[in-house]
This record gives structure tokens, C-alpha cells and sequence, in this order.
């Protein structure tokens, strides 16, 4: 600092003209005093005047209190509705939801009872870039001066049944456009908004068909892979439809995606994690089978699938339960880890027969069920983990969405001891997959594509003409015209007639234990008292009202209203069910000295300082295992096959029996429809948001 000045000659100088060394340090001193001084009021070069932005931002932030901002795509129905609900019952946080259609938006939110104090609606439609810019630049006049706290990618469509592709207005297909590019795009926007969050999370959703190392990911054609992404890197725009460039096969872009989302998810936190503290995570809450998702697969499998989830595959997972999970990775302080594939352990704890039941898991096969403390950090694929490809797609992609991202610190490698089952694939599937490459790549446009030396627009030429000759686009108007119907996510008409109206049970009924009967059954060992019960960590904020389980001395909370049977899988406390109707004994549970049936029972309301308590009938170690069988032992390989044998014939039963619940399901979608072109038609006030 003497050499800033000018003064470093002149102390190191003997005295001279009269001037003592010690006036010189003196000085210097003083210089180095001021110069301290000063620094000390650098703070005041940041102060701004106000202006009317700043107060706006400001005011608007305000409005949220001391919520939490969490931004959701897709919460009008299905996982996004779930955990919209879920969020918004611990009023801890602010949603702000993404939908394509506010005036839908506005009629489930009034069904569903949501509190629109603490809820925002923002017009989204993945299919449209334009659309995604114009979200964020709402978004960032919602947020005002306040941080996003949390976004969660969670909107998606699954167009397995069609033999073309259908395109958006930005000339991308359907799939990649909404499950994956926007996502991406919207990701990039969003990240700057979370600067000042001291919790910042970004969730991605994945799935198991986008993970081959698992029976559903690696086993059932087609598998998702992306090759060498030549699709994506010649602009995958029509005509090219898939990522890897062949053919289109409508399931497989749909898994395709999902692979991305979670590839996509391990870059992000690679490139980003450790320079902004966000957590990055992907996650597959399990097989939501009575989803919309699955709106364009056809009435029987619509009807089936759910069944079949339950009883053959055991991966079956109710969308309030999955929103439960997708909640956690949200709230729960555990999941502020980044660069982690959540999952969660044991089996689904709905619909299976008690013969199926091990301890609340399948045994031998797996499961996608569990309750709050079963989450654990799943395993990805080797094809997930593929760092080459994810270089590649990562760049690809930011080209085809023109996303802007800041500049990363060095990535960071992922941990080389985690263990990955390489699934093989079907010998079906190879043939399969074999027969789409190939039809895709023959000719002298196979050569000119393969050959890298040429310019991109010379290949990306030969691929769309290659990609036409095998469109297989109807040229009949009217086939076109059906095929739109049947896919547009329309509810299909009834088959039969159904009083649907005794049925269907609105949201807000509420089913009285005193109304339920149940046959006498031997009371259980009353075990003593071990203290009082302990709240499981992390449900403090899941409802208001305490809900004790004995003997497991257990307690979490709930609202009321809350089915039994969900409150008792969300605190992983076993009961045995087998009809599901009230009718046999299975479930009972003890309340207030009443045997009960829990299918049929929901919380009820309870005094201040009370608690909702609920005596479970023990297990014999017969039913019940304590701890889970290894995968490959050959007791897993023969409880494997006794729990297919009586899957099979649990789903013959049962599919018999599927047709009066799925035409409920069906007719509160036709009823919703209904009601949104009559908000339409007559032109009501929309719910507020933007």
C-alpha cells in the first residue's frame, strides 16, 4: 500500500530535509488509517435509490409472507395435483402452479377444496417455447424481491398408441417438446430466480422405464436408449421425431425423455450444485396407474392396468401417495442432498390380498410402496451415468431450446462404487429395436447420414427424407380426424349405463366410524404403555391432527378427512386388508373401544390436546417379516412365485370386477370436462392467477 502512494522511497530513506523519520511514519500512519476508513464505507456504493420497480418487486414479494415459492408444472391433475395438495395442507408454502388450461384449473380447484390464498395459477403450455418465456416472465413479476424456493418438472404425456408422431408448433414432437425440452428451457430461466433461497431445490421426474437396471426399465420393449443422439444433434425437428435419430415409436419416446430428464438432473448437479447450492434430484414415486397419464391408451387398458399393477407386478401406487412422495423430496430436510435418484423401499400398501403381504413388502419381487422413512437414494443405470452422452445431450439440447446457462465449475465425477444391475433385454426386444434401426438406415442415405465428415445440413436432409418415406401418417381425413379424437385426452364415452352419481364421493364427504359394522373379532394382547408416543421425525407439518398407533406407540399427523388406511402407510404401520369393502375382518382396528373396518374409515376432527388414537391388531411373525429376503436367495425366487400365482389370481378377480371403478374414475373426468365447457360457454369469471 506504501508503493500505491508513492511512499515506499520515501520510508525506506534516511531522514532528510528537516523531516524526521518519525514524521514520515506518522504519515504514513495517518494515510493507512484513511485508507482503512474508507474501505470501511464500500458498503454504501451498493445502496440504490428507490424507484417504482424496486418498490413493486417489493410489494409483490410481500404478499407471500414468510412462505416458501414452489413452482410446479401440470398441477391440475394427477401427481401435480397430489402434491399441490400436500404442500399447500402444511401452510408452509406458496404454489404457483403451471397449467395449459386455467378454466380446468379453476373447476378442480374448487373440487378439490385448494386454499387459493396460498395458490397461483400461471398459464403454461409446454408445447410452445413462446409459452415457456412468457411463464417465466410472469413468474419473475410474482416473485417480486422473493426467491424461488423450489421448482418441481412434473407435467408430462405418454403417446404410446399411435404410429406417427404428433408435432407442436415449434416442429418438435409432443413427447420431447413437453416431458423434456420446455423442461429444460424453463430450468435454465428459473435457476437465477433462486439466488437468496437457503434451501433451493430443483426436482426432476423420472421414471423406471428410463432406468434399465430394473425389470420395468430394462425387460419390457421398448427400452429407452438414446444411441448416439443424432436426431437431437440434426435439430430433431420434423420429420425427425426421436432423439437417436431412427424411427418413431411412440412408447419409446416417452422413456427416451425420461432418461434425458434424469441425465439431465445428474448435469445439472455436476455442473451447478457446488457454485449455487441448489439441490438437484430426479425421482419415481412409483407407478401411478389411475393417472390421466395414461388418457390415450384405451378404454380396456385404462380399465386393467391398474389391476394389473396391483396384483402382477406389485408396483401399484395411489396418486395421493405418490404425491406424498414427491412432497418429501420437496420438504423433507433429507432430501436436501443433490445428485440423488429417490425411490423408496417395500412394497405399495393398496389393493394387493393379504396373501401377497410380507411385512407391508412384496417379498422376492421388489416394490415401489413404502411409507415416509423407507425413502432411500436409488441406483441409476449405466446408461443414466453414461458422462459422454450426457456431455453430448447436454449440448445438443441447449442448442435445439436455445437455453442460457451461467458458466459451471469443473464437474464434479460421480461416485465409481455404486452398484448397477445391467439388465439384459428381452430377446423380443432386440428384435424389435433391430428391426426399427434398420428400417430407419438403408440405402445411400444410411452412408451419407453415418458419414460425419459432411455438413449437418446434408445429412440432416438425407435423415428427413429417409424419416418421410416411412411416415406412416394416415392420408384418410377421417382417420385423422378419430385418431385426434381418441388421443386429445378426452374421457371415452360410456359403454353401459352406470348411476355414477351414487358412486362418485365427493372430496369433502366425510365417512363416520359410527357408521361402520364390523363383524366381532378376539381382542387383541393389550401390551403396557411404553411412554408417550414418539412423532415420527419430518411429519410434524403433514396435517393437523395427531394420530397415535399402538402397539407401536407411533405418532404422526393427519387432516382430517384422511383415509386411515393412507395415514397408517404414511407412518409404515402394517395392517392386513383383503376385500377393501367393510365386509370381513381383515382390517379391523380398535377406536374408542369400537372395532372398526381402517379401508372404511377417515379421521375425524379432535378436541385441542387430543389425538385420533388407533390400537392395531398384531401380526405373527408368519405375516409379517422383519426384515427383507435377498433378491436372488432361493426363498425369494419361491415367494416370487407363489406371489405371481396368486397375482394372476387376484387380478382375474378383480378385472372382473374393474368395470364399475373405472367408470367412476371415467365419469368424474367426463363430469370435469363438462363443467369446464360450461365455464367456457358461458363465459365465467376464471380463477385468479395469470
Amino acid at each position: 500500500w506504501l508503493k500505491q502512494f508513492g511512499l515506499e522511497g520515501s520510508c525506506a530513506q534516511e531522514p532528510c530535509s528537516g523531516i524526521s523519520q518519525g514524521m514520515i511514519m506518522l504519515r504514513c500512519s495517518s494515510l493507512w488509517l484513511l485508507l482503512q476508513a474508507a474501505q470501511g464505507f464500500e458498503w454504501m456504493a451498493h445502496i440504490k435509490a428507490p424507484s417504482i420497480g424496486n418498490l413493486l418487486k417489493s410489494h409483490m414479494g410481500s404478499r407471500f409472507g414468510d412462505k416458501k415459492l414452489v413452482v410446479i408444472t401440470g398441477t391440475s391433475s394427477g401427481l401435480g395435483l397430489a402434491t399441490t395438495k400436500a404442500l399447500l395442507r402444511t401452510d408452509k408454502y406458496h404454489v404457483i402452479g403451471g397449467v395449459r388450461n386455467l378454466e380446468k384449473m379453476a373447476v378442480v380447484a374448487e373440487e378439490e377444496g385448494l386454499n387459493l390464498e396460498h395458490f397461483t395459477p400461471v398459464h403454461l403450455d409446454l408445447a410452445s417455447f413462446a409459452s415457456v418465456h412468457k411463464f417465466v416472465e410472469e413468474l419473475e413479476k410474482l416473485r417480486g424481491d422473493r426467491p424461488i424456493d423450489r421448482l418441481a418438472c412434473n407435467a408430462a404425456v405418454y403417446q404410446p398408441t399411435l404410429d406417427y408422431p404428433k408435432w407442436t408448433e415449434d416442429g418438435h414432437e409432443q413427447q420431447h417438446q413437453i416431458n423434456y425440452f420446455s423442461h429444460f428451457l424453463l430450468t435454465s430461466k428459473v435457476m437465477p430466480m433462486m439466488e437468496g433461497s437457503d434451501d433451493a431445490r430443483i426436482c426432476m421426474l423420472g421414471s423406471v422405464t428410463g432406468n434399465d437396471n430394473t425389470v420395468g426399465g430394462g425387460g419390457v420393449y421398448p427400452i429407452a436408449d438414446l444411441k448416439e443422439l443424432d436426431g437431437l444433434e440434426l435439430g430433431c425437428k420434423k420429420p425427425i421425431a426421436m432423439m437417436d435419430g431412427y424411427n418413431f415409436n411412440g412408447a419409446k419416446a416417452y422413456k427416451d425423455t425420461k432418461l434425458a430428464c434424469m441425465m439431465t438432473c445428474n448435469m445439472l448437479h455436476e455442473r451447478f450444485h457446488r457454485s449455487t447450492g441448489i439441490a438437484f434430484s430426479s425421482v419415481y414415486p412409483g407407478c401411478i396407474a389411475e393417472t390421466p397419464l395414461f388418457r390415450e391408451k384405451r378404454p380396456w387398458f385404462r380399465k386393467l392396468f391398474p389391476v394389473f399393477m396391483k396384483y402382477i407386478t406389485g408396483g401399484f401406487v395411489g396418486e395421493e401417495e405418490a404425491g406424498q412422495r414427491l412432497f418429501q423430496v420437496l420438504h423433507d430436510p433429507r432430501c436436501r442432498k443433490s445428485g440423488v435418484y429417490w425411490g423408496w423401499n417395500g412394497g405399495p400398501r393398496e389393493g394387493r390380498e393379504d396373501s401377497l403381504e410380507k411385512g407391508g413388502q412384496i417379498t422376492g419381487a421388489g416394490g415401489a410402496g413404502g411409507g415416509w422413512d423407507s425413502i432411500f437414494e436409488n441406483d441409476q443405470s449405466g446408461k443414466v451415468l453414461n458422462k459422454d452422452l450426457m456431455m453430448k445431450l447436454w449440448k445438443y439440447t441447449t442448442e435445439v431450446t436455445g437455453a442460457d446457462w451461467p458458466e459451471a465449475f469443473l464437474p464434479k465425477s460421480p461416485c465409481p462404487t455404486l452398484k448397477v444391475i445391467e439388465a439384459a433385454t428381452s430377446i423380443l426386444g432386440v428384435i424389435e429395436e433391430r428391426a426399427r434401426m434398420e428400417a430407419s438406415r438403408q440405402g445411400e442415405g444410411a452412408q451419407i447420414i453415418a458419414n460425419r465428415d459432411l455438413p449437418r445440413e446434408e445429412r440432416r436432409k438425407s435423415l428427413e427424407q429417409m424419416l418421410l418415406a416411412l411416415d406412416k401418417t394416415p392420408k384418410d381425413q377421417k382417420q385423422l380426424e378419430d385418431d385426434l379424437l381418441r388421443t386429445s385426452g378426452m374421457a371415452p364415452a360410456a359403454q353401459k349405463e352406470v348411476n355414477v352419481v351414487k358412486q362418485f364421493k365427493p372430496v369433502s364427504t366425510q365417512a363416520s366410524i359410527e357408521d361402520v359394522v364390523v363383524p366381532e373379532v378376539d381382542d387383541p394382547l393389550l401390551e403396557e404403555e411404553k411412554g408417550p408416543p414418539k412423532m415420527i421425525p419430518g411429519h410434524e407439518l403433514l396435517g393437523d391432527t395427531p394420530v397415535v398407533f399402538q402397539p407401536q406407540n407411533v405418532m404422526t399427523m393427519a387432516r382430517v378427512g384422511q383415509p386411515l388406511s393412507e395415514v397408517a402407510s404414511q407412518a409404515d404401520v402394517f395392517i392386513r386388508y383383503k376385500c377393501r369393502k367393510g365386509e370381513c375382518k381383515t382390517c379391523a382396528v380398535n377406536i374408542d373401544g369400537k372395532w372398526v373396518s381402517a379401508c372404511q374409515t377417515k379421521i375425524e376432527p379432535q378436541a385441542p390436546g387430543q389425538h385420533f388414537a388407533v390400537r392395531v391388531r398384531p401380526v405373527s411373525e408368519a405375516q409379517k417379516r422383519k426384515e427383507k429376503v435377498a433378491f436372488f436367495s432361493p426363498e425369494s425366487i419361491q415367494d416370487g412365485f407363489f406371489n405371481n400365482a396368486f397375482g394372476v389370481l387376484g387380478f382375474v378377480k378383480e378385472g372382473l370386477a374393474a368395470d364399475d371403478d373405472f367408470e367412476v374414475r371415467m365419469a368424474r373426468e367426463r363430469r370435469i370436462q363438462q363443467m369446464v365447457a360450461e365455464k367456457a360457454k358461458h363465459g365465467s369469471q376464471k380463477l385468479r392467477g395469470v
